[in-house]
């Protein structure tokens, strides 16, 4: 009793993490107050009954954010965040709560466009990874759901035309999560964009279907308890793999259990590796279960900025992706942004071809053959920078096929390099933490 005490004194009076607006819940009544205090996730133990755990919260002062009833936890918020807890409410906490955690805050940059990350080509990324090839034998299917938990989605850009779901807004709460930041649409439109449309570039996977799922607000900021919902909501809701282009060094207990949920329905997980160019863990890609995704470049090496570590599954195009934008009037809805966000719906929109193709390959099998066909470009065997290799699309579709070719290599000319002015920079999500 006394060691758990003395943690949740720790915690409360040390952490606070800020935001600049806080929605908050009742599990069944919605919508009652606002507040800017200090969040923290509180997981209570499987015994505990609904008067007990509404007991907690009153001792400890706090109101609740939202309920992850798949996991028994709330995202509460602190009434006076300098208060001291009485012995009395630590006790209570003691006998009924698994543990309490901050609600750590994910946040994105932008970076200044720079003449030297220009790449000649706007499709380099497709063509390096074979998928051109690979679309002779799946380009997806409707009734595969690829879950982009991000900034939202534009829902009207053409290149999405009748392919995106309801998805929800777990930052405003409600049922519309709509791009006000661009990074989202980003993600999108690499992971699933049209095909044969007359427009733009083409995603992965042109034939999925889009589960947007609203994580991030306009400045690219979200906490481990959004994606954590986001996590479940996705599951919940048929979600084939999830799409995570964001992450911190700091991971979560509520992650991890929101992570657990999508392996026990064996939904996978694909997430960006960081920007960092750092071996320092980054989660969730340095999590067991998800598929961390490292960024290549235009000549098919490792992008300087990308993170490594043992961690790393397989390593995708990162670096000047051309794809769509959530702002239909700049450069007609398409822009370049480079980062590990950006490798990780490559890879994100190869399970979705994989899963269209043989809709009852499992998650593990689908791992499998994603590692197993992938371009070795480093160290023989996994390593740190490449882990597994960068992904080859047609190798992969191929072996899935029972190692039986459909077409010959294709032939054509490089397309034009894009304009300078339809370049723009933008980089994974990062954490602040204070």
């Amino acid at each position: 009793m006394s060691s758990t005490y003395s943690y949740v004194r720790s915690l409360m009076q040390t952490f606070c993490i800020s935001l600049s607006l806080v929605i908050l819940l009742t599990p069944t009544s919605g919508v009652y107050a606002q507040s800017s205090s200090a969040t923290f996730l509180i997981r209570f133990r499987p015994e505990t009954t609904p008067a007990e755990q509404q007991s907690v919260l009153a001792a400890l002062d706090v109101m609740p954010v939202r309920w992850l009833s798949q996991a028994g936890v709330v995202q509460v918020t602190q009434r006076n965040p300098s208060a001291v807890f009485a012995s009395s409410a630590l006790d209570a906490v003691a006998s009924s709560v698994e543990y309490i955690e901050a609600d750590v805050t994910v946040t994105g940059q932008l970076a200044p466009n720079d003449a030297a990350f220009t790449v000649p080509s706007q499709v380099y990324g497709q063509k390096i990874v074979e998928a051109p090839r690979g679309w002779d034998l799946s380009i997806g299917a409707e009734t595969t759901i690829l879950a982009i938990l991000d900034s939202g989605i534009n829902p009207d850009h053409p290149e999405f035309a009748g392919r995106v779901l309801a998805g929800y807004d777990f930052i405003n709460d409600d049922e519309a999560p709509l791009d006000d930041h661009g990074h989202g649409t980003h993600v999108a439109g690499i992971a699933a964009a049209a095909l044969n449309n007359a427009q733009g570039s083409a995603g992965i996977c042109p034939q999925c279907t889009i589960l947007p799922v609203k994580v991030l607000d306009s400045g690219n900021k979200g906490t481990w308890g959004t994606v954590a919902a986001g996590i479940y909501y996705a599951v919940d809701h048929g979600a084939r793999v999830i799409n995570l282009s964001l992450g911190a060094t700091v991971s979560s207990r509520t992650l991890e259990d929101a992570i657990g949920y999508a392996e026990a329905h064996d939904v996978l997980v694909v997430a960006s590796a960081g920007n960092a160019a750092s071996a320092t863990p980054y989660y969730p890609a340095a999590l067991p279960y998800v598929i961390a995704v490292g960024a290549t470049n235009d000549s098919d090496v490792h992008w300087p900025l990308s993170n490594t570590g043992d961690h790393i599954d397989l390593t995708a195009p990162g670096h000047r992706i051309y794809s769509t934008y959530y702002n239909l009037e700049q450069n007609a809805g398409y822009t370049i942004m480079s980062g590990t966000s950006m490798a990780s719906p490559f890879v994100t929109g190869l399970v979705g071809l994989l899963a269209s193709f043989n809709p009852e390959l499992t998650g593990t099998q689908i791992v499998d053959l994603m590692t197993g066909a992938a371009d070795d470009l480093g160290e023989t065997g996994k390593d740190a920078v490449y882990g597994y290799g960068r992904i080859n699309i047609y190798r992969t579709l191929v072996a899935a096929n029972g190692g039986l070719e459909p077409s010959a290599p294709p032939t054509g000319d490089k397309p034009e390099e894009p304009a300078p002015d339809e370049q723009q920079m933008l980089y994974l999500p990062l954490v602040n933490q204070g």
